[in-house]
């Protein structure tokens, strides 16, 4: 099964999330392509929509992959399975990881200069993204959440590999996941069309007015 885009995917996955309607929810994209499946579901909750900011941090191997992941207020989480199979030395790491906190501050500059992070204490949150192949990013997110005092953490993605799923489902207080695979090679694999979401498609959805009620699955 292959969705359209990733606007298909956040409508399939709205329609699994209506009974939080009324809910105090936030929908927070766990990246620019999680903000279009989360701007699907924000509508159809009714719910304020934000962006949470990480940043992998990518050894380029070969092969390449991913050894962790810094968030939002420098929480890092290291893949310590990728560090040991690829030998990567500490001071690699420190290397890498600084380039990844580089990054995540200029988006930081970015998108805080006019969107302010919404308030997450005590709120469900519905962790939006296109897709989950290694779950370190989600699993950076949702430590994030947790060190913000969020309340229920939803994590909605359309796809994801089984085994990702279950370690994922053991962090948060709901799953939902319209595909899992026993392996997803690529997150794009799953998609028809997968392009670039640039910075400032993302900024028109952070700033764009919600759908009236009448205009969104029901």
């Amino acid at each position: 099964m292959r969705f359209r885009d990733r606007r298909e995917a956040g409508e399939r996955l709205a329609l699994l999330l209506r009974p939080l309607r009324g809910h105090p929810a936030v929908v927070l994209g766990l990246s620019a392509g999680g903000l279009v499946v989360g701007g699907e579901i924000a509508d159809v909750l009714g719910a304020p929509l934000d962006i949470l900011l990480t940043r992998r941090i990518e050894f380029a191997g070969p092969p390449a992959t991913t050894l962790g992941a810094v968030g939002e207020g420098g929480l890092l989480v290291s893949d310590h399975d990728a560090i040991k199979r690829f030998d990567v030395t500490a001071a690699e790491l420190t290397r890498l990881a600084g380039g990844a906190r580089s990054e995540l501050a200029r988006q930081v500059a970015v998108y805080r200069h006019t969107v302010a992070p919404a308030p997450i204490t005590g709120r469900t949150i519905v962790l939006a993204d296109d897709g989950a192949a290694t779950g370190t990013t989600a699993h950076t997110a949702i430590r994030v959440l947790r060190a913000r005092q969020a309340g229920r953490i939803v994590l909605a993605v359309p796809v994801a590999p089984a085994r990702v799923l279950d370690r994922l489902a053991r962090e948060v207080d709901q799953v939902v996941c319209l595909r899992s695979p026993a392996w997803v090679y690529a997150v794009r694999n799953s998609y028809r069309k997968f392009g670039a979401v640039a910075e400032t498609e993302a900024l028109e959805l952070l700033h764009r007015e919600p759908r009236l009620p009448t205009e969104v699955p029901r």
